[in-house]
């Protein structure tokens, strides 16, 4: 029986969110991570560059105009689009058709730079971006990319905190640094809501915990074990993740068939495998129809879900600030008794605020299906 339950006010109003002069001033306090104090940007615009610290306390010195910027990979590039992206620079790779479906036609064409090993610099120097953005975890590694390669393309190169959790405070520092301080703002605010809702989960019994089973590629047995930063909307939502295992080298694992049956979940939510064209619908209804999987507690019940992944993934790949509608989503899923609300209207809101599109009644339909209208 459960001994309490929690209603969750998950309706956000983007109009209240451009209006939380408390939320602004939080940025205030986090000199750290955010545009510096010390070299505000010049209202007579008579000061062509200002001195700033980035979210891994670097100084760095940027034009006071910011027109482009090149983003080193693609969770970096979903931030910057989110926040500003007429200054996206381009994309790290082609988009496909389904991200197309969900992107305003105007970003479709914008160039891909690549990625990893794989990215043109030359084609990057020869566009001449006004700065480069790296997002990623805030290590000693990511400090060195960043000097390396600002050396290497002739630009300042700003290092922002890529942690799910620290999102808030990252929207805020590329408002600022992008001269768009009320669109960071507004996107730090709902980043904020959506952490504060999810902690409340935490007051949900241990025996109301939903078991899950996160699964990845063709066969679904790959997967992210607890601490992997892949499984991080997990442990958000206050969901329990089943392959509680060594991490290892990597952030994922193989497991086999024995190891899911093992496991048992109560719920399984997979993600498909975007490069071989495999839904995470898809990847769920193979599972479903799978003699070996009829025994799962999951099957049984029905309980079996592929990831929404327009225009990008609500759960992982790439673990950055496209999983925020993934945590709405996704508690709303495992935890109907304890979370409540009208999940079309978060979505739309969502979209409207983070992607810069109003859904069709088209769209929305195809969006939980996997699916695109040609």
């Amino acid at each position: 029986m459960k001994t309490k339950k929690i209603f969750l006010t998950l309706l956000l109003s983007t109009s209240m969110l451009l209006q939380l002069p408390a939320a602004a001033a939080l940025a205030e306090d986090s000199s750290e991570t955010s545009v510096s104090t010390e070299a505000p940007l010049q209202d007579d615009s008579t000061e062509a560059f200002r001195e700033i610290t980035d979210m891994a306390g670097r100084t760095v010195t940027v034009p006071t105009e910011i027109q482009s910027v090149f983003s080193t990979g693609p969770a970096t590039a979903i931030f910057l689009y989110m926040v500003a992206p007429d200054k996206l620079l381009g994309w790290n790779y082609e988009l496909n058709d389904l991200e197309k479906a969900y992107i305003p036609e105007k970003y479709h064409t914008l160039p891909n730079f690549g990625m990893g090993d794989a990215v043109n610099y030359e084609a990057v120097i020869a566009a001449e971006p006004t700065i480069a953005v790296n997002c990623g975890t805030i290590n000693d590694a990511l400090i060195s990319d960043c000097d390396s390669l600002s050396e290497s393309l002739g630009i300042p190169v700003v290092a922002v905190d890529g942690d799910l959790a620290n999102s808030p405070e990252a929207f805020r520092f590329l408002g600022q640094l992008l001269g768009v301080e009320d669109q960071g703002e507004a996107l730090a605010a709902y980043a904020e809501k959506t952490f504060q809702d999810a902690a409340a989960l935490s007051e949900i019994p241990e025996e109301d915990r939903i078991r899950v089973y996160f699964g990845n590629g063709e066969d679904s047995l790959e997967t992210a074990p607890k601490g992997s930063s892949h499984a991080q909307l997990l442990e958000e939502v206050h969901a329990v993740n089943v392959a509680d295992l060594e991490l290892g080298d990597g952030s994922r694992v193989q497991i086999s068939q024995e190891q899911l049956l093992a496991w048992d979940p109560d719920l399984i939510v997979v993600n498909g495998e975007p490069k071989a064209d495999v839904s995470g619908n898809q990847a769920a209804q193979q599972i479903l129809e799978a003699p070996v999987y009829a025994s799962l507690k999951a099957v049984q019940d029905g309980k079996v879900y592929g990831t929404p992944n327009a225009p990008f993934s609500w759960v992982d790949r790439p673990n950055g600030p496209n999983r925020l509608i993934g945590m709405r989503w996704f508690s709303a899923l495992i935890y109907p008794d304890y979370v409540q609300c009208d999940i079309e209207t978060e979505i739309r809101e969502f979209f409207q605020l983070f992607y810069h599109l109003d859904l069709t009644e088209e769209q929305y339909e195809n969006l939980l299906a996997g699916t695109v209208s040609m």
